[in-house]
Order: C-alpha cells, then sequence, then structure tokens
C-alpha cells in the first residue's frame, strides 16, 4: 500500500476517510504554483515514506479540487489536514520545519485499526471502553459532531492520565453544548444570544464564527457565570489543536481581554 497518493473528490471518501480507520491520513492541500506548499511537500513525503511511519500521506490538488477544498474549509496553502478514525482531528497550515511536522504527528490519536497494538481489555482486541486514550478520542469525536451531552459522561470524573489534562480542557464546552441542546440559553439576554450563536456555529463546524462569538461574550461581560466563555474558548483551543491557525489568533485576542 503506497504511503503517498494522489487524491480527488472522486475517491476522497475511500482513500481518506475510510482509510483513516486503518491509520491516520493527512490531507496536503497544495497548488503547483505554491512556494510554500513545494518545501513542506518533501518534508510530508519523507516523514511518510519513514520504515516506522504510522500515516498515509494524501495529496490533493486544490487549483482542480476546488469543491473539496471549499468542503473542509481551505483558505490558505499549503493547508494540511489529519484524519483518524473517519474524522477531522487536527490541521495546520503554512509551511511547517521538519520538528514541528513531527510534533503535530506526535499528537495525533491512533486509529481503530491498529488497536491491535495496544494493550486489549476483552477477547475482541479492541482497546478497553474505559482506556483513558480511547475515551478522550471518542470525547473528542462526539464533540466533533456537536453532541456535548453524549461527550460529558466520558469527560466527567476522568480517571489520571496524560489525557486528563485535554480532558479537563474539553469539560466546560461539552457541558455547554448540552447546556444549548437543553435550551438553557433561552433568555433575551445578548450574553444568552452569543451563547445561542456560538453552539449553532460549533454543530455546524464554523469555529470562527464560535470563537468570535464567544469573545464578544467574554468582553461584554467578563464576570458573567464565573468565567464560562473563556473556558469554553479554551475548549475549543483543545478540540482544534494549538497548530490550528484558529487556535493561534484568538488565543493571543484571549489573552488580552481583562478579567
Amino acid at each position: 500500500m503506497s504511503k503517498v497518493i494522489n487524491v480527488n473528490q472522486a475517491d476522497f471518501q475511500t482513500q481518506v476517510v475510510d482509510r483513516s480507520h486503518q491509520e491516520a491520513v493527512l490531507v496536503d492541500f497544495w497548488a503547483p504554483w505554491c512556494g510554500p506548499c513545494r518545501m513542506l511537500g518533501p518534508v510530508l513525503e519523507r516523514l511518510a515514506n519513514e520504515p516506522n511511519s504510522a500515516f498515509t500521506l494524501a495529496k490533493v490538488n486544490s487549483d482542480n479540487n476546488q469543491q473539496l477544498a471549499m468542503q473542509y474549509g481551505v483558505r490558505g496553502i499549503p493547508n494540511v489536514k489529519a484524519f483518524v478514525n473517519g474524522n477531522l482531528v487536527d490541521e495546520f497550515v503554512g509551511a511547517q520545519p521538519e520538528p514541528m511536522v513531527r510534533q503535530f504527528l506526535q499528537r495525533l490519536p491512533k486509529a481503530a485499526g491498529k488497536a491491535a497494538n495496544q494493550p486489549p481489555a476483552n477477547g475482541n482486541g479492541q482497546a478497553p471502553a474505559n482506556d483513558p486514550a480511547s475515551r478522550l478520542q471518542q470525547a473528542r469525536d462526539l464533540l466533533q459532531k456537536g453532541d456535548g451531552c453524549s461527550a460529558l459522561p466520558k469527560l466527567q470524573s476522568f480517571p489520571t492520565s496524560p489525557q486528563t489534562e485535554a480532558a479537563n480542557k474539553l469539560l466546560p464546552l461539552a457541558q455547554f453544548l448540552c447546556d444549548a441542546y437543553q435550551s438553557r440559553f433561552n433568555g433575551s439576554g445578548e450574553i444568552d444570544a452569543l451563547y445561542r450563536q456560538a453552539a449553532d456555529a460549533i454543530r455546524r463546524r464554523e469555529y470562527s464564527t464560535a470563537l468570535y462569538s464567544l469573545l464578544t461574550a467574554v468582553h461584554h461581560d467578563k464576570t458573567h457565570r464565573d468565567g464560562a466563555a473563556k473556558k469554553v474558548m479554551l475548549g475549543l483551543f483543545e478540540l482544534l489543536g494549538e497548530s490550528d491557525p484558529l487556535t493561534r489568533a484568538y488565543r493571543q485576542q484571549l489573552a488580552s481581554a481583562i478579567f
């Protein structure tokens, strides 16, 4: 199985989404005229072809697949998006040096098809349901679908582990989405309106809109619900990943807000 493949609109589902259940798939949105793309491309290909590589590199010419680029919110190239277990789990934009790309790869969760390499907890070789890494990934998958109520029990009373910090950051996001689903932000005030807008945007994966609404809530009422807007923003940063351009941009803006 080739570790570097060319993908288009027609075979994206099978070559990227379906394939990501076996191992991570990095999608490199690039174009022939893009100078930074020519810098990053060889780095990604070299890493993909390393003997112990745990990912497939799928190259998408964004000029020839504009609908696909629009579907996945590509606004600048190179744009590398990581898919695991059928979900978009992380991404970065721009030509990154090799050490940064390696760190990005190390943060990716394991694909379900690699569960045989993990200590099994039952007879079918799957990771235990309460395994912290598996539990955290399940919560991430649910949050990416906007399902905070289902993610809540996976994040509450989270066992002490390397994943605990990430789970604690995601917990306010899950609670926020669940509260919105249960119509707890149905007041007529401006803060509740901003919360509704943010929750709706998260469900549509319009994270820029969501972060803008939450940041506006932070500025309008910095003591409202014990800084809930800030905690939800931090949860979104964790969900998107530190390398996401939205995380970098809005973390700076959040840092400038005075609580």
